[in-house]
């Protein structure tokens, strides 16, 4: 049995993806010391009692004062300018659910204070750890992959649209296309200020990338389309799909006692982020990746302004 002691990590901001996603899975880690604060004290209440969680604040300087040894941000991601820099600055490790801002100077002045201060900073792009594209992203050499995902009557702000939503299927492609970008190609469809639909193109390598969001669509769905030579993949909604070689079919599936978390990548994730914490390493080319893949939805959001 392991004499270390456990990883002091604060939760911020425990609204539905904290309360879903990620307490269930920390709760109940065995190297992991939960620390709960919310300026909420109905929710602090009812969750410290639920999870048996004694150590709780109510302020993020409070917070910062008990010394933990990292911070999850799952607050708005207008407030998030507002806690990460502090954070940082106190020298506190931070994970932080997408994005880091709708701001790319307010994401680069973020990078910047972990870059100064060599602090790990991590992204909670879960997908990238979910079983069936982690499989996907250790296929050499592929030629093409789709990547659609689709909601019902949601349409909305285009900044918020990309950046809160239309970000998974971009870090997604990133993720699995490796390399650099080029020959961007975007086509949308926006009606009374407000994106409906966007389609998106683009090369890594010799790997074509295609993704696409439709949020007035008929149904709440995710689709993947991944293409090898002599090899087709399809992923649906990140908990099963198929596999096609010379014609024939192979079914993809979990056991029947694998969790949803486990599925969608929660599991793996947190997994890789204490990983993170217990080498307390600091690697610039996660600060790089990161920017990557927030200038690319910059950069898709200006291509869908000026159309």
């Amino acid at each position: 049995m392991s004499n270390k002691p456990k990883i002091k990590i604060a939760l911020i901001g425990l609204g539905r993806i904290a309360q879903k996603a990620y307490l269930p899975i920390l709760a109940n880690h065995s190297k992991v010391d939960p620390i709960l604060c919310t300026r909420n004290n109905y929710t602090l209440n009812k969750l410290s009692n639920e999870y048996r969680i004694h150590k709780t604040c109510s302020s993020l300087d409070e917070l910062i004062l008990s010394k933990p040894d990292a911070a999850m941000v799952h607050s708005s991601t207008e407030s998030h300018v507002l806690i990460i820099p502090k954070l940082l600055e106190a020298k506190i490790p931070v994970f932080v659910d997408k994005p880091l801002s709708y701001s790319q100077e307010e994401s680069e002045r973020i990078l910047d204070i972990a870059s100064k201060n060599k602090l790990p900073l991590y992204l909670g792009f879960n997908r990238r750890f979910a079983p069936l594209i982690k499989t996907l992203s250790e296929v050499p050499n592929p030629i093409q992959i789709s990547w659609q995902k689709n909601r019902v009557d949601l349409a909305g702000n285009p900044r918020i649209f990309i950046f809160d939503d239309f970000i998974h299927v971009i870090d997604s492609l990133r993720f699995l296309g490796k390399g650099p970008i080029r020959n961007i190609n975007v086509v949308s469809r926006v009606k009374d200020e407000k994106l409906e639909n966007i389609q998106v193109q683009w090369q890594q390598g010799e790997t074509l990338l295609l993704g696409g969001m439709n949020r007035i669509s008929g149904i709440t769905e995710e689709k993947i389309d991944f293409f090898s030579v002599g090899n087709k993949w399809v992923i649906n909604n990140l908990n099963s799909g198929t596999h096609f070689t010379k014609e024939e079919e192979n079914t993809l599936k979990f056991g029947d006692w694998e969790s949803t978390l486990y599925k969608r990548g929660f599991v793996n994730m947190i997994e890789d982020w204490i990983n993170v914490l217990e080498e307390r390493s600091y690697n610039p080319e996660s600060i790089e990746d990161i920017w990557e893949t927030h200038h690319l939805c910059e950069t898709i959001l200006n291509k869908v302004l000026i159309s």
